[in-house]
């Protein structure tokens, strides 16, 4: 072989190996995958096109901000374009049709709420993994132990800061949950409302790591919890995916 067919095999295999994302899959790598990143997931729900022209928008509004120092209409835009990529093209009707309904006893106002989410959110001063449980970052690679697991409800009191709140979870990038725990777990929301008189809120709030064992969520620890959560007079759940 000559030495320039070898240069051209390795070209050849050079090129394989850096072989460019496509548009499809950069959008798509931030709801999970390399970029992943609760701020920017909804690029995964777009097109080429939309997802193009929403980024570059993005970066318009991140040169106004360095002129301008503006940080409010850098925050106002990103919320703007997360709505528009999660809006359904068409209005959809809800349909549960393996669940049973149950219809409001009265005004919401008047109902004992309690939150509930997936997001794997939990206080610092009681980890469900133990004292020594893993970091975000180990859990990302513990994502086939999570999912063969069964989970662990944790249990977070009414009037617990956010500051005293983190979140780990092997299915999402879950530092903005970190950061801003009612990113996942509205919790600080609810109590305004509550403030407000628009809702009655339980003296108890409820997370789990959604990325689990789902036959042992549904029929083994699932009824424990509805049960628990019935002794203390929740009549509504609020559930939060991620």
């Amino acid at each position: 072989m000559s030495e320039t067919d070898e240069h051209d095999q390795d070209d050849a295999a050079a090129g394989a190996v850096d072989e460019p994302m496509t548009m499809a899959a950069f959008r798509k790598s931030f709801y999970y995958g390399e970029h992943a990143d609760m701020q920017f997931k909804y690029l995964a729900e777009l097109d080429d096109a939309q997802a193009a022209d929403a980024i570059a928008e993005v970066l318009t509004t991140v040169g106004e901000v360095v002129d301008t120092g503006d940080l409010d209409a850098l925050r106002s835009r990103l919320v703007e374009l997360q709505v528009t990529g999660y809006a359904p093209s068409e209005p959809v009707e809800p349909s549960v049709a393996d669940a049973p309904f149950t219809a409001l006893s009265g005004p919401l106002g008047e109902q004992r709420l309690a939150l509930i989410t997936a997001g794997g959110v939990f206080d610092r001063d009681d980890d469900p993994m133990g004292p020594d449980g893993p970091t975000q970052a180990e859990s990302l690679s513990m994502i086939q132990d999570f999912l063969r697991g069964t989970p662990t409800l944790s249990t977070i009191a009414v009037d617990t800061p956010p500051e005293r709140l983190t979140a780990r979870h092997p299915g999402y990038d879950a530092r903005t949950a970190q950061r801003d725990p009612d990113t996942v777990f509205p919790l600080t929301h609810l109590r305004a409302a509550a403030t407000e008189g628009r809702v009655q809120l339980a003296e108890e709030h409820y997370a789990f790591t959604g990325a689990t064992s789902q036959r042992r969520l549904e029929k083994q620890v699932a009824p424990r919890w509805a049960e628990h959560m019935a002794e203390r007079e929740v009549d509504v759940a609020f559930l939060v995916a991620t």
